[in-house]
């Protein structure tokens, strides 16, 4: 079967499962980010029509400001969303995400699901779901469906999708499919790269610089791997922007950085991608007591304090900074002199 043909099977697909529907809500995980939203607006921009209104909502906060910048420069209409509002809505889909990834937050039901993260063992319980590991953004797959659709593509959505393949490839440096390259080939010329370089160049608010202060001075390094606890932050992806940072430090193969989030313990992990996966680590590490996932160059775990060992509180840096490591260590032994530094040491 031709690839065009399978993509308007697809399309066909998708579209059926919102027959009759007047109520759409397309549900971002957690805090936004650049290929999630695209994604989102791609899929609104498919599915609504004069009888069916489309909603964009997310389950946590806007919390880089670049995030901030692509919302109000591309004008995407995403906002909180509820666990009521969400009960209500005819349809229920997710982009860039799927519905394990929810602990946090009570989804009803999930009836569509897009996305490219790695797949679990478990059924996913959807009526339609596309789910390709092998591309390196969701942004790749809702721009194969509009060139399917025939949808006319405006310069916000072209500027929101390339921008989400740009993020999520790692500035296109990432292992592309051949659909992220199409993808990629087809938005070029429609994307207003002036807006897409005034997004980026939002990356970092002024209170956000604190916390890299504290990163620099907290930070250990051995073996390769760059280890540094925040302590108390504001939004997950301040640990998110230090990781990034430390990544692109001189012989550093490994970035992980951690933080407290109200009760939550986040750990974000980077990597230079060479034979090595994240996302593995941190599903091993922390999957067993806490929401954790990713890809091969990049992961997240989210654990709650009343999944810690007990008596470890979030507010013992020391002692976190030991189980963290001490977790890690026994999935991969490059992390065992990091702790043993820890251990060692009186700060």
């Amino acid at each position: 079967m031709k690839e065009k043909d399978k993509v308007r099977q697809r399309l066909e697909r998708l579209r059926k499962v919102c027959d009759g529907a007047k109520d759409v809500r397309i549900v971002i995980y957690a805090n936004p980010d650049p290929d999630a939203l695209a994604s989102a607006l791609a899929l609104k921009k498919i599915l609504e029509t004069n009888k069916c209104s489309v909603s964009i909502g997310f389950t946590g906060a806007i919390g880089r400001p670049e995030n901030a910048s692509m919302i109000r420069r591309l004008k995407i209409p995403a906002f909180p969303v509820s666990e009521e509002e969400t009960a209500q809505s005819d349809v229920i889909a997710i982009v860039d995400s799927q519905p394990h990834f929810f602990k946090d937050f009570n989804l009803p039901r999930c009836d569509i699901v897009i996305d490219h993260h790695p797949l679990t063992d478990a059924p996913l319980p959807a009526e339609f779901v596309d789910v390709r590991p092998n591309y390196q953004a969701t942004s790749s797959i809702m721009t194969e469906y509009l060139r399917g659709a025939g949808v006319r593509l405006t310069k916000n959505l072209a500027s929101a999708l390339f921008y989400g393949i740009k993020t999520d490839s790692r500035r296109f440096m990432g292992d592309m499919s051949q659909g992220d390259i199409e993808a990629i080939r087809w938005l070029r010329g429609k994307a207003d790269r002036d807006i897409v370089n005034q997004i980026e160049f939002s990356q970092f608010s002024r209170e956000g610089l604190d916390y890299f202060s504290i990163g620099l001075v907290r930070r250990r390094f051995l073996n390769g791997v760059m280890f540094s606890h925040l302590g108390p932050v504001p939004f997950f992806d301040v640990c998110v922007q230090v990781a990034d940072f430390f990544i692109r430090v001189e012989n550093v193969s490994w970035a992980l950085v951690t933080g407290v989030v109200g009760d939550t313990l986040v750990v974000v992990f980077r990597n230079d991608g060479l034979k090595k996966d994240a996302g593995y680590l941190a599903r091993t590490a922390f999957g067993g007591i806490g929401s954790a996932g990713g890809h091969e160059s990049r992961g997240r775990a989210q654990v709650k304090q009343d999944a810690l060992p007990k008596g470890l509180l979030l507010t013992d840096n020391r002692g976190i900074e030991k189980f963290v490591l001490s977790s890690l260590a026994k999935v991969d032994r490059v992390f065992l002199p990091v702790l043993k530094s820890l251990r060692d040491s009186s700060f």
